[in-house]
């Protein structure tokens, strides 16, 4: 019975000693392992950038004309090409004139016989007169050479404007460009009888230069209109929706002085140079209203950062090769750069790739070359992974 008690006490003995060694040697193991991992970084920049307010519009032609018939007829001749260009001035069409020359050709004639009878009204009342001095003719009768010169004067300031709208008439019936611009299809061809009310016959409307029309929000609108007053001309960046790559500059030149009740926004109008006609009327287009310049504005790239339940943050790489965590506060967002108004300064290096494998003081291996303490391990020795990454 001893002997059987005095060897279960060795193999205990020997367990023991035998569990205590495995857990060194797992201790030992994990410590000369520490886990490390390799990133990606970028140095935090300073830089000047817009301070923007980002809204969708929409082009509208500088100036449209719908080119109506004043007067009805006959349409004679076209005398533009549908969709070129046209000049202020340029003949586009003949209606009919015969009617209106032979309006003209009556008014003339009455204009005539208003001028006979006038001339002869003044002789009449001219040998009056110089009865009335000896009292030969009667009172009344003088008064009524003079009434019937009067009148006959009247005639013809009646007959000389029914001469002008005679040949104010005939005058439309050639029609002309009022502005310099690009002309739509043609809706009436030769032949066609037109008349004032039968709609236009042509549209033709300004490009060069092109407006653009958007709208900002009541809340964005204060900001904006004190930016607006203080330098009276805020530049805009403009795009295509269809096409972003068709780019543009513009400039602020309509503040309107309400705020619409439907939806909550002030309507502006930008000035844009078209003289390639880039931009059409109708297209829908993205706006960036430059209010001012941030001046040495701290800069990341959008990627490095990520969210938490307590908000925004970064991982920064320190001098010894460990991610610390930085919570930030961003503001507008620039190409693929972030703008950060705290917690973090130029030249900071941030993680942008394998950021998500992080823990605040992780050994990592920057894969960008970015000066730094070399990578150890817990023992102090100078790692493996860190010396093949220098190789």
């Amino acid at each position: 019975m001893k002997k059987a008690w005095s060897k279960m006490s060795l193999l205990g003995v020997a367990l023991l000693f035998a569990v205590v060694g495995c857990g060194k040697g797992r201790g030992a193991g994990s410590q000369m392992q520490e886990r490390m991992v390799p990133v990606k970084t970028a140095v935090a920049r300073v830089a000047d950038v817009p301070l923007y307010v980002d809204c969708l519009g929409v082009c509208v032609a500088h100036d449209t004309v719908e080119i109506v018939p004043r007067v009805s007829g006959e349409i004679l001749d076209v005398h533009f090409p549908q969709g070129q260009m046209v000049k202020a001035g340029q003949l586009l069409y003949t209606i009919d004139p015969s009617t209106y020359d032979a309006n003209v050709t009556l008014a003339r004639g009455q204009l005539q016989a208003a001028r006979a009878k006038l001339e002869l009204d003044q002789l009449h009342l001219a040998r009056a007169t110089e009865l009335a001095t000896g009292q030969y003719i009667a009172p009344h009768e003088f008064d009524s050479l003079k009434a019937m010169v009067a009148q006959s004067e009247g005639q013809v300031q009646i007959a000389k404007g029914n001469l002008e709208q005679a040949e104010i008439c005939k005058s439309f019936c050639s029609i002309h460009s009022p502005i310099t611009g690009l002309a739509g299809y043609n809706r009436y061809a030769i032949g066609n009888v037109v008349a004032p009310g039968t709609g236009p016959l042509v549209t033709v409307q300004k490009l060069d230069p092109i407006y653009v029309d958007f709208a900002i929000s009541e809340n964005e609108f204060p900001k904006a209109y004190e930016h607006f007053k203080l330098r009276r001309q805020l530049g805009c960046e403009v795009n295509l929706v269809a096409d972003p790559s068709v780019t543009a500059k513009a400039w602020l030149a309509v503040v309107d002085n309400q705020v619409s009740r439907q939806s909550g926004n002030v309507k502006l109008r930008a000035m844009l140079d078209n003289p390639n006609f880039a931009f059409w009327p109708g297209e829908s287009v993205r706006v960036r209203l430059i209010l001012t310049t941030i001046k040495n504005a701290v800069l990341v790239p959008e990627v490095a950062v990520s969210t938490s339940q307590r908000g925004r943050y970064v991982f920064v790489v320190n001098g010894e090769n460990r991610a610390e965590m930085r919570p930030v506060t961003l503001a507008q967002a620039h190409g693929t750069d972030v703008v950060v108004t705290s917690g973090l300064s130029a030249g900071d290096r941030v993680v942008v790739a394998g950021q998500f494998l992080l823990a605040p003081n992780t050994l990592v291996i920057p894969a960008d070359g970015a000066p730094g303490a070399e990578a150890r391990n817990a023992d102090g020795q100078k790692s493996p992974a860190s010396s093949s990454a220098a190789e």
